[in-house]
């Protein structure tokens, strides 16, 4: 220990003959400047430094509490850092919160809502809230997780685990989204609108389609980009389910409502590709296919196509954008009561003319193929004042009619806030 002093000294010594030559003591002549060579001194302060801090660290190594001292030293000597910080922050995951609020007006009854559609009706909600946590496992995995709720209750989302650094392919399990067009895997909080589009909340459920599952990416070795999905789901959803209470098509007593066997699982392959148009403008392609077997021993069918266009200038990029984008669905349910095929399909415009100022409008019809009498019609439009990345406001009026009911026209206009805490991921593109 008396060397570590003498080398602090010495340091210390240094240090002040400069403070007292720079604030007005013994002028230094410039006879004896050439003999103090400025790079040579912080060549030897940075060796001094360097030498105390060894002498430092030995200290702290023989200071050890001798019961733990194999443990402690190692810590010291592979990982200096997460021993003076105790549990790092690197080993915590990123947790965040995304909260939508709603409120307004709609001459829809409560008792007329469909829970099918999810439908909008007066009054105050707490549509969603939802906490994600997502972390790097180890150097091959990552994890994510999500819960999601409201005063009804709270659910898992997703919870699922991806595999890391395999060149062109990723495999993911756990309980997540399928890979059904583009709005299928966007949460809640990321909808371009107050809510899904007509037909995908009336045939493939107000939550979409996510059960637990595997999936299979893989980028094609194409000079544009090119992924193909391959996945497996348990598929416990409203396109494969087979119980319908009363009806002929069920068992007499109901002891077997739902004739679907244990491996009989949901199948989904999705190609999608990404086209550069312009250096401002690209554009998406993409198919998908659904099958598996109903509780009705048939063989329900998806098939769903989507196509979406983005536009950027690149001088005002922050200040103006347009995007534009369309799907459509085509379900086929043999053996099914009732209509076996049916679909539908929306287009959506969005503009941004200002940092922080968007208007949107939606068209979404449902029933279609089929007579013209037998479908639903839906229109919105929205406007968005965007405060920041944390926070918006949108106003969204929206019309609607059915025309199987022969039901008057169904008009709403809801305020949504939406807020966001923490490091949220980052959107899909």
């Amino acid at each position: 220990m008396m060397k570590g002093g003498c080398l602090a000294c010495l340091m210390v010594a240094i240090k002040t003959s400069r403070v007292a030559a720079q604030d007005g003591g013994e002028p230094v002549s410039q006879v004896d400047e050439p003999q103090l060579d400025p790079p040579q001194v912080d060549q030897e302060e940075a060796a001094i430094a360097a030498e105390l801090a060894a002498i430092q660290g030995n200290s702290a190594i023989e200071t050890v509490d001798p019961v733990t001292s194999d443990t402690a030293a190692s810590n010291v000597n592979e990982n200096p850092t997460a021993s003076s910080r105790g549990l790092s922050n690197l080993m915590n995951p990123a947790i965040s919160v995304n909260g939508l609020l709603l409120g307004g007006y709609s001459n829809r009854h409560e008792s007329e809502v469909s829970r099918e559609r999810e439908d909008l009706f007066s009054g105050f909600h707490l549509q969603e809230a939802e906490l994600q946590l997502s972390a790097i496992v180890d150097p091959y995995l990552r994890g994510d997780v999500t819960l999601a709720g409201n005063i009804d209750g709270v659910a898992f989302e997703e919870a699922y685990v991806s595999t890391l650094e395999i060149p062109r392919l990723t495999i993911r399990a756990g309980l997540f989204k399928a890979s059904v067009g583009r709005h299928n895997e966007l949460h809640t909080h990321a909808f371009p609108f107050l809510t899904g589009p007509l037909p995908w909340r009336a045939l493939l459920g107000p939550e979409g389609l996510s059960d637990p599952g595997l999936s299979v990416e893989l980028l094609l070795p194409l000079p544009f980009y090119a992924e193909l999905k391959a996945q497996v789901f348990e598929g416990e959803w409203p396109l494969f389910e087979g119980s319908i209470a009363d009806h002929p098509a069920t068992a007499p007593d109901e002891s077997e409502p739902d004739r679907r066997d244990l491996e009989d699982f949901a199948y989904v392959g999705q190609l999608r590709a990404l086209f550069d148009l312009h250096e401002t403008t690209t554009i998406e392609l993409g198919a998908t296919y659904v099958g598996g077997r109903n509780g009705f021993r048939g063989q329900t069918s998806l098939a769903a196509g989507h196509a979406a266009l983005k536009w950027r200038p690149i001088e005002s990029a922050r200040y103006t954008s347009f995007e534009w984008q369309t799907e459509w669905v085509w379900v086929h349910r043999p053996r099914t009561p009732g209509e076996e095929s049916t679909g539908g399909g929306y287009t959506h415009l969005r503009y941004q003319f200002e940092q922080q100022w968007w208007v949107q409008v939606r068209a979404a019809v449902l029933g279609v193929p089929g007579p013209s009498d037998d479908r639903i019609w839906r229109g919105e439009v929205l406007g968005a004042h965007v405060l920041d990345e944390f926070a918006a406001l949108r106003l969204q009026y929206g019309l609607d009619r059915d025309e199987r009911a022969n039901a008057p026209f169904v008009h709403d206009i809801l305020l949504q806030l939406v807020f966001s805490m923490g490091p949220h991921p980052a959107h899909a593109y």
